[in-house]
């Protein structure tokens, strides 16, 4: 049996186990998830300290994020709820439409409010309102419900900046803007069919028994004094519009723009929130005459509910993490790889595969995403659209809720149906969702397929490249201790009345922005000319080290987030200080042997750092280098790092072609990954 299928089946295994352990015995999913996360690493071979460690990674990395967005959208949902504002939207387009199509007016505004918030977080917030509108139009609670319920779910798998869809765009490094725009095009026919189109017909087929004890106390008149509908609207929207205002500029105007700058900036999914957020203390706080200890007490109350939210999410992305260190995402990588499945076709059943074991969208997109986009970035051709793939990913991840699932108990017990009831219903809504969500990408990908994915795409350009190489003057680059200095002369110059210009160099291979390769500390290594183009072009991540710090030793290293990445930039002291335009300093920031090791396990494939060397100055032996070069790891000295900050990035950087030598000077750019 070969390993690929080893790891496999025990990531067969670790979904059948959640499966049980969830829907059987009845564990928590939290608990669920961290258990089998760390019975899969053992078992496929992972240090014991390297499986708590790759989980709490996957944790902090996932809740880095994602607990921003969660804390700020339920508070702007809260405040949509209290002011009446989300009750505004529902009354305005429930009058547009009339009450015989109530129920496509209910879905749009499940739509709309569940933009920025959770599902649960949604479906409580507005289940008042359905039932207000069905004992007002005596309509079925089913034909009512079903549609909030279809529109919310769509909104929290597809559309950002719902938190779940976003932790898609991030892992895809999609363009939100652009993921905004498809997923209206997708995500409303597709609500249109699992919301009011099949509550129309699965409506009069289930009789629903007895008093909803829950109707009564929760069908309630309609608020006196509630904010406008143009106000409503636009505060919900509004980190909408600024998302894709930000987009809009990335097309527009020029990278170094003050105007881009600070929109890209506005943009940002935690500041677009947040703006929204202060916005709506005013519009639906302030101006409904709610006091400061009111809006205070909302913020508190409904911050509670996501603990458990927030908990779950966590735990599927160290069940993430660990399926990726322990080479099971790359098992399915080579599988899919091998198979030439399209990336949108895997995506989707990946996280519907991952949907079914653990009843959570949300850790679905997570993983699945986390599965899904190394293998989309390394099919050849790599023509699916980042954003298509979110799509995708969102559509499965809604597929076949059942028993494992906490919404599914959330609508029977709120509907009062019986199981059986549910499953007709609330079941079969989302599994509609997933297929005709995937049906309606697929035929997106036909359109804009044929288009280019952005400006640029078909023509390389300059656009965006930043350069990260320092310049070579012998009276500013710093030279290494003992290195041969550097002396630039003219033996021919057009100001002194020569008929041409003629420079002659002589400088050390380790001068300015250098490439050391295994030759340099390893006998028999590979010299410069032997070095491979895969480590030297690629996704490269730039890490902040403090001023302060001047060892990145193993501990410092596992403070930031480097894991998952196969490019490792440093951005250190000699950065912040201008060093690599000045004279030689001793007390640079170095790699420690540890931190060496460290990275070398982990399977990245090149390290920079922005000073000459990566080695302590005077270190009794060269380990740093004698790790890195040792496993074939090149190492980028030299860079100067100053016009980057932390962050993905394209990386190409390539020496001069020195035959038979251990190092040579090398050109250096960089580009903002999409996304970030």
């Amino acid at each position: 049996m070969s390993p690929n299928t080893q790891l496999l089946l025990l990531a067969f295994g670790a979904i059948v186990a959640l499966i049980v352990l969830i829907a059987r015995f009845k564990l928590h999913p939290f608990v669920a998830l961290i258990a089998v996360s760390l019975v899969l690493g053992i078992t496929a071979g992972m240090p014991l300290g390297g499986v708590v460690t790759a989980f709490t990674d996957g944790v902090g990395t996932v809740l880095g994020f994602i607990a921003i967005v969660v804390a700020l959208g339920t508070m702007l949902g809260k405040m949509m709820a209290e002011s009446g504002g989300a009750t505004r939207i529902a009354t305005t387009l429930i009058t547009l439409f009339g009450e015989k199509r109530v129920h496509w007016a209910i879905m749009f505004v499940g739509f709309i409010v569940g933009i920025p918030v959770f599902f649960q977080v949604g479906f409580v917030l507005l289940v008042p309102l359905v039932f207000t509108i069905a004992r007002r139009s005596g309509l079925s609670l089913v034909k009512v419900g079903i549609p909030l319920v279809a529109g919310l779910s769509v909104a929290h798998g597809m559309v950002p900046p719902h938190p779940a869809a976003m932790l898609a765009v991030v892992a895809y490094k999609a363009d939100i803007g652009r993921t905004i725009a498809y997923a209206l095009l997708v995500g409303l026919p597709t609500a249109a069919l699992a919301g009011p189109i099949f509550a129309s017909w699965i409506a009069p087929r289930i009789a629903l028994l007895g008093e909803n004890p829950i109707a009564a106390q929760l069908a309630g008149d309609v608020p006196r004094e509630m904010p406008s509908f143009g106000i409503s609207l636009f505060t919900v929207l509004l980190p909408v519009i600024l998302m894709v205002c930000a987009s809009a500029v990335d097309v527009a105007l020029d990278p170094t723009s003050t105007l881009r700058t600070v929109l890209d900036f506005v943009g940002g999914p935690i500041v677009a929130l947040l703006v929204a957020l202060l916005f709506s203390f005013w519009s639906l706080g302030h101006r409904q005459h709610f006091t400061r200890d009111q809006i205070l007490k909302f913020a508190n109350d409904c911050l509670a509910p996501t603990a458990t939210i927030l908990l779950v999410i966590g735990a599927g992305g160290g069940f993430n993490r660990v399926l990726l260190e322990s080479g099971v995402g790359k098992a399915i990588a080579d599988v899919a790889l091998g198979s030439h499945a399209s990336p949108l076709l895997l995506a989707w059943t990946v996280a519907a595969l991952i949907r079914v074991a653990t009843g959570s969208a949300t850790v679905a997109m997570t993983t699945a995403a986390g599965i899904v986009a190394p293998i989309a970035a390394a099919t050849p051709g790599g023509g699916t659209h980042a954003e298509l793939l979110v799509l995708a990913t969102g559509a499965g991840s809604l597929v076949l809720s059942h028993v494992n699932d906490s919404g599914f108990w959330l609508i029977k017990e709120f509907f009062n149906m019986t199981v059986p009831q549910t499953l007709k219903t609330w079941t079969v809504a989302e599994t509609i969702i997933g297929v005709a969500g995937l049906g309606f990408t697929l035929l997106l990908s036909l359109v804009v397929g044929c288009a280019p994915h952005e400006r640029g795409a078909s023509e390389l350009s300059a656009q965006r490249w930043i350069d990260v190489t320092a310049t070579l003057d012998p009276a500013r680059t710093p030279v290494y201790q003992g290195d041969a200095p550097m002396k630039f002369d003219f033996l021919k110059d057009m100001r002194k009345g020569d008929i041409l210009t003629l420079s002659v160099y002589s400088l050390g291979a380790h001068s300015g922005t250098h490439i050391d390769a295994p030759m340099h500390f390893v006998v028999n290594g590979a010299p410069i000319d032997q070095v491979a183009l895969d480590p030297l072009i690629g996704a490269a991540r730039v890490i902040d080290i403090p001023d302060s710090v001047r060892a990145i030793d193993a501990a410092e290293l596992n403070k930031r987030n480097w894991r998952g990445a196969k490019r490792v930039l440093f951005r250190t002291r000699s950065t912040l200080r201008g060093w690599m335009d000045s004279s030689f300093h001793k007390d640079f920031a170095y790699i420690a042997p540890d931190a060496a090791q460290l990275l070398a396990d982990a399977g990245v494939v090149l390290v920079g750092v922005d000073y000459i060397s990566a080695e302590q100055f005077g270190a009794p032996a060269p380990r740093t280098h004698q790790i890195l070069l040792g496993r074939g790891i090149p190492i980028v000295e030299g860079l100067d790092l100053r016009p980057v900050q932390a962050g993905d990035y394209d990386l190409i950087v390539l020496p001069l072609k020195v035959r038979g030598h251990e190092a040579a000077p090398a050109r250096a750019i960089v580009r903002k990954r999409t996304g970030n």
